[in-house]
């Protein structure tokens, strides 16, 4: 389990290399069985899976499977979200909401595997990876995001509080890379310096106001 303001680099027993990012629960054997690799994801991870012709390399989540056998990806599935994806870097993966593979989506380099919980809509879109694996190198990349999203993001990482004085500062769109390892405060001042947005810092709680 690793905590608020964390992340974490595990090396697993074939030699795969798996980053975990802050609040998420990984499970995985000492020595992974002859038939399959399997581990267990609450949260995200970024999988450098070491490749194995005939050894499926299977991420488990509450709502999404992916097997491959050797390729770069990141997952990412938190219960407490509505949204769960997979991206993928590197090589092939195969991804469903179950594990019959003859029905699952194959992705290629740059493509999306997304789920809207809610609804029960998946779809696979281009994207641009760095906006969902940058994170591994120590920065969060926001191009044209909602701040509710973005907030969300960071109050997981910075382990904060979010207010809204107004809902529809929620909608409000932003882009910009932040360094994970300083502090959220030159990332406000970004907020405030376009004049569309207050911050008020109350404890561990950021409130925005118009």
């Amino acid at each position: 389990k690793i905590p608020s303001g964390a992340d974490y680099l595990v090396k697993l027993s074939d030699g795969t290399r798996v980053h975990l990012n802050c609040e998420t629960e990984f499970r995985y054997p000492v020595k992974f069985a002859a038939g399959e690799r399997r581990v267990y994801l609450d949260g995200e991870a970024f999988f450098e899976v070491e490749k194995a012709k005939g050894w499926p390399f299977i991420v488990e989540t509450d709502r999404m499977h992916v097997r491959v056998t050797g390729t770069k990806f990141n997952v990412k599935s938190y219960r407490s979200e509505e949204v769960v994806h997979t991206t993928l870097v590197q090589g092939t993966v195969k991804v469903n909401t179950t594990e019959d593979w003859a029905e699952a989506e194959e992705l290629v380099p740059l493509q999306q595997y997304y789920l809207d919980k809610r609804s029960g809509q998946a779809q696979v879109k281009q994207v641009d990876t760095a906006l969902f694996t940058d994170w591994i190198e120590g920065r969060f990349v926001f191009k044209d995001q909602r701040l509710e999203d973005i907030m969300r993001i960071l109050s997981r990482w910075y382990n904060i509080e979010v207010d809204y004085s107004d809902e529809a500062l929620k909608n409000l769109r932003f882009g910009c890379y932040v360094n994970r390892y300083e502090e959220i405060a030159p990332f406000l001042e970004l907020l405030e310096a376009t004049e569309n947005i207050h911050v008020k810092i109350n404890g561990k709680t950021i409130i925005f106001y118009k």
